[in-house]
């Protein structure tokens, strides 16, 4: 049935308005969209699979793909700049890039100690990828979440971000070059990536410098359709970089994002509000979709093996992350500290790709890569249920 890519599309957002009308009822319960998307793909992959054909199939993976990258480039612009700079004013208790760095530690080290365990238990598995693994954080879940529930711009909704984008940011990097140099040593092309970094900074001071500039108040500043070019440029930018130091695009995504945030845009400002509505209304819940479509439960019930990892990791998934977070118990409180680490806990994307990672470098087996996957889907649809739930019952 069907008879192109717009029809296969076309059902894929009767089905998207629907849930989205279903949203809508549920409102006081707060059910996080990201959770309906993924058990709506998996309802059409069971149900409904006969209406789309595989090279629609296809078509619509592209189109996924995009939208994660759309998403990263989203959460980038997210990020408030002022509350991720250090004050000297300001006690290192109150400090959020401070505190974030902490969380990250503090699960660094943890998810190290249980990766050593795990290569005892497999000495297949060599305890650097696990801790690779266990670090990661779906920050394309925890900022939709922090969106939906309106603490995003809050002390402790940048907190969150915080964390979770310094444990995507450093796990992709790091990844990004352990990938191409774990076999053939570390080269330019590999050890370039960092150049991203102070490449954005340069970035970043240059746009505030234009902003203050009379071209930019005159030919920019009220010029949605050059503002979009210019927008685009800098993504293409970013992709060109990203391809030359054989990075994760969706590392250079981010980071594009990153440096719109220093335009400082409101929640209500006309280009944000368009951005934010070609995203979230379009591309970003095709993603969901189709990672949701692409699990088959009856592959994983057949494998004995992988089976059997998934206690043992959706475990540590939740261990490495909520722990740190209760240190903090004392200036959030525990509730807060509590639902924090739940919610940090959800992975999606980064990990299914560090375990492809893992799988073709030979330092994990498929047990792992298929329990991966499980506890992924698990997590992302548990601890932004419970995240929720917990917020609610705060406020």
């Amino acid at each position: 049935m069907g008879n192109g890519p717009l029809l296969s599309l076309f059902w894929l957002f009767l089905f998207i308005f629907a849930v989205q009308i279903l949203l809508s009822k549920t409102k006081p319960f707060r059910i996080p969209s990201v959770l309906t998307y993924l058990i709506l793909g998996m309802v059409i992959s069971y149900f409904g699979k006969e209406m789309f054909r595989q090279e629609d199939i296809k078509w619509l993976d592209g189109l996924s793909e995009f939208g994660l990258y759309y998403l990263m480039f989203l959460s980038g612009m997210e990020v408030d700049l002022t509350c991720l700079r250090f004050q000297k004013r300001t006690k290192l208790r109150q400090n959020t890039l401070i505190i974030g760095l902490f969380v990250f530690m503090g699960s660094a080290i943890l998810a190290l100690l249980i990766g050593m365990r795990i290569h005892q238990i497999d000495p297949s598995t060599q305890s650097w990828m696990m801790m690779l693994i266990l670090l990661t954080t779906s920050l394309g879940i925890v900022m939709p979440v922090l969106k939906e529930t309106g603490i995003i711009h809050t002390q402790y909704g940048q907190l969150l971000l915080t964390s979770a984008i310094l444990a995507d940011l450093i796990t992709m990097i790091v990844l990004s070059t352990i990938g191409g140099s774990y076999y053939t040593g570390l080269t330019w092309r590999q050890a370039s990536v960092g150049l991203l970094l102070p490449l954005s900074v340069i970035f970043y001071q240059t746009i505030l410098r234009l902003r203050e500039s009379l071209f930019w108040k005159m030919e920019i500043r009220k010029n949605f359709t050059v503002q979009l070019q210019g927008l685009l440029a800098i993504l293409g930018l970013y992709g060109i970089f990203t391809d030359l130091t054989g990075s994760e695009p969706i590392l250079g995504s981010f980071l594009a994002g990153f440096l719109l945030s220093s335009l400082q845009l409101q929640d209500h400002h006309p280009f944000k509000e368009k951005l934010e509505g070609i995203g979230y209304g379009f591309i970003i819940p095709i993603f969901f979709v189709m990672v949701g479509f692409h699990f088959h439960i009856e592959d994983f019930v057949k494998s004995p093996v992988a089976i059997s990892w998934v206690p043992l990791l959706l475990s540590t998934a939740y261990i490495v992350k909520v722990l740190p977070m209760m240190c903090l118990a004392p200036i959030l409180n525990m509730r807060k500290a509590l639902a924090g680490g739940f919610l940090l806990s959800s992975r999606m994307t980064l990990i299914v790709v560090a375990t492809s990672i893992g799988l073709r470098l030979g330092v994990i087996n498929r047990g792992i890569q298929d329990a991966a996957i499980v506890v992924a889907i698990i997590t992302s649809v548990l601890s932004p249920m419970i995240f929720s739930i917990s917020i609610k019952k705060q406020s």
